[in-house]
């Protein structure tokens, strides 16, 4: 027990604080010994068409009925089993098929530190070994970059072929196909919401790097699935409160403007691309606080009839699982499936029948939607919700 904790107590000072991009697998850094010389790609400024502007909008002021308090059955019955023992581990995630809940462990003294895995189509199941090298990996897991100075050096682990890039010791992010690249150089000192980010885009193996726009107080939030348009945040005006959410089209440098708001917290993309996420809070205008949906394309805000929302992550491309808050903490926490486009909401587990308290908010959706997995407040182990179909 105690000797996980000092593992990823040193893990997380070791390797993730120093993180600068947000939308792949973010994973402790092991530097890798390449077997001969490796060219070095270099990025160099190079001009770009300007970007043609966008008349902001503010969130439009939502009129929603009164909503009561969830209280409707659930019938399907979900199973909750536990994974592993020993108060293993922290920042679960699924394998791209969704058959393994993997997570950075170190088993024993005589065990390598790596990620391991556990096989959620034979339970019981018990943890293996599943990659022995640590870093930023592709999104079918086969590239994995780690870092040495200034250099991010990749290895696709399928050929075995190696090659250094020079990102200025930033690290990189894969677009959705792993053909392309970016990273964000952003200013080490100054107060946040005024430090400069300049996004910079290069090929897979780092040829014509390019620099494609900068922000002040914001960043990247992730790729859209078509590979050419980015989700970002900034704060357009030096010492404004109000951040701007948009999408960026890298090869045509158009911009469209989301929203708005300030305090823009909890975007993320569903998995196709049809929507973006994001919650207000402590707006200054009445009834704006909440959870909103965007298209990528600017035409479509609105707010989500989603009363006392906790945390939430997708399902799917229309649907979120989101936690409601509970009354008392010692009450049991609840899943329930918000329609995104329909705007409704059900209950998937019945908190009656399914006891369960997720620790710091450390949960993930299977790429599937059928299993949840999370770290369990009680004896900090891993538990997974199966929802056995339940729409």
């Amino acid at each position: 027990m105690q000797l996980r904790q000092l593992i990823f107590i040193a893990m997380v000072l070791i390797g993730w604080l120093t993180t600068s991009c947000r939308s792949n697998t973010i994973e402790k850094t092991t530097t890798l010994q390449p077997d001969a010389p490796q060219a070095i790609a270099t990025a160099t400024p190079v001009a770009i068409a300007a970007q043609p502007t966008v008349t902001d909008t503010p969130l439009p002021i939502p009129t929603p009925s009164p909503t009561a308090n969830p209280t409707a059955t659930v019938t399907p019955s979900p199973e909750l089993r536990q994974l592993v023992q020993g108060g293993c581990c922290v920042q679960p995630f699924f394998s791209p098929n969704g058959q393994q809940v993997l997570f950075i462990d170190k088993p024993d003294a005589e065990a390598p530190v790596g990620i391991y895995g556990i096989d959620l189509t034979h339970p019981p199941a018990t943890p293996t070994l599943i990659n022995d090298v640590i870093g930023f990996r592709s999104p079918d897991r086969t590239i994995v970059a780690t870092m040495d100075g200034d250099l991010a050096q990749f290895v696709d682990e399928t050929s075995g072929e190696r090659w250094r890039v020079d990102t200025g010791g930033n690290w990189p992010t894969y677009s959705p196909d792993a053909q392309q690249i970016l990273w964000e150089a952003r200013d080490a000192e100054g107060a946040f919401d005024a430090r400069q980010t300049d996004v910079w885009l290069a090929d897979l193996r780092g040829n014509n790097p390019r620099l494609i726009t900068t922000v002040r107080g914001g960043g990247v939030v992730g790729w859209l699935p078509d590979k050419q348009r980015l989700v970002l945040t900034s704060r357009d005006v030096p010492g404004e409160d109000i951040q701007s959410l948009w999408v960026l089209d890298i090869n045509t440098g158009q911009k469209n403007m989301l929203a708005r708001e300030k305090r823009l917290r909890g975007i993320t993309i569903s998995p196709g691309g049809q929507w973006i996420v994001f919650f207000v809070t402590f707006s200054n205008t009445p009834g704006n606080s909440g959870i909103w949906l965007a298209n990528p394309a600017g035409t479509i805000l609105q707010k989500l009839d989603v009363p006392g929302f906790g945390a939430y992550h997708w399902r799917n491309d229309t649907t979120l699982i989101y936690i409601p808050m509970r009354q008392t903490p010692t009450d049991s926490m609840q899943l329930w499936s918000v329609d995104v486009v329909a705007n409704t909401s059900q209950p998937l587990t019945d908190p009656t029948q399914l006891v369960f308290s997720i620790s710091n908010g450390d949960w993930t959706v299977s790429p599937d939607g059928q299993n949840v997995v999370f770290v369990n407040s009680v004896d900090q182990n891993l538990w997974l919700i199966n929802l056995h179909g339940l729409p």
